[in-house]
């Protein structure tokens, strides 16, 4: 079997699995009028959690958002290509870009084409720890991204207690069927335009995620 039909098999089998899924689960999601001012406005938002929550986040997309209306990163490597795929079908604009400085000229365009659909209304998705950690630890992307398009950060952290762990760097979450979600929206990010060094503000929202995701584990159990 050639290499591009298994990823394409690959990413249709992914696709599958989460819609299934996704339609089983129940969610809770708090702070929704954090989102509101810029679904009103019609503005996007640069969505941004922990790796490991994606498939979590997904159904947050799913019910608050326009997916149609999505851009998302996806790592520039045959994981990346399964992901585009995956993305594809989900009906969200997958982007192949290398944040870790590659230097080439292809890469550069690829980023540059990213920050003109989220400027031009494209919500957009990114873990700032990812595609390979360290976990927890944001990298200079996030930041980077939001200050070149003007546009806010909308953190968010989520938690499940019935879920599947793949046993890798992020934890990643797969919740099990039926499962409860929690999901966590904190307040909109805008970093100023003038803004020299970016280190500050991301220690200030590792900080803001990780305390979305105690929120959203604590509050899991009060219902």
């Amino acid at each position: 079997m050639s290499s591009s039909l298994n990823v394409s098999i690959s990413g249709k089998l992914l696709y599958l699995f989460s819609e299934i899924v996704r339609k089983t689960y129940q969610f809770r999601i708090s702070g929704l009028e954090n989102l509101r001012p810029a679904q009103e406005s019609k503005k996007p938002v640069i969505l941004t959690s922990w790796h490991g929550m994606t498939m979590m986040v997904l159904g947050l997309i799913h019910k608050q958002m326009d997916v149609s209306k999505f851009s998302v990163i996806v790592p520039d490597d045959e994981r990346g290509d399964v992901l585009s795929v995956f993305a594809s079908r989900l009906g969200v604009e997958p982007i192949k870009v290398n944040l870790s400085g590659d230097p080439t000229f292809g890469a550069g365009r690829r980023l540059l084409r990213l920050l003109k659909r989220i400027k031009g209304g494209n919500n957009f998705l990114i873990h700032p720890d990812g595609p390979s950690g360290p976990a927890y630890k944001v990298k200079p992307g996030l930041s980077f991204i939001a200050q070149k398009t003007g546009v806010p950060i909308l953190p968010l952290g989520c938690y499940c207690r019935k879920a599947y762990h793949v046993n890798r760097w992020d934890r990643y979450t797969l919740p099990l069927p039926f499962s409860k979600i929690n999901i966590q929206l904190g307040s909109l990010i805008t970093i100023p335009a003038d803004l020299q060094d970016l280190r500050q503000i991301n220690r200030e929202i590792e900080d803001i995620l990780n305390g979305l995701t105690f929120q959203a584990s604590a509050t899991y159990y009060l219902d």
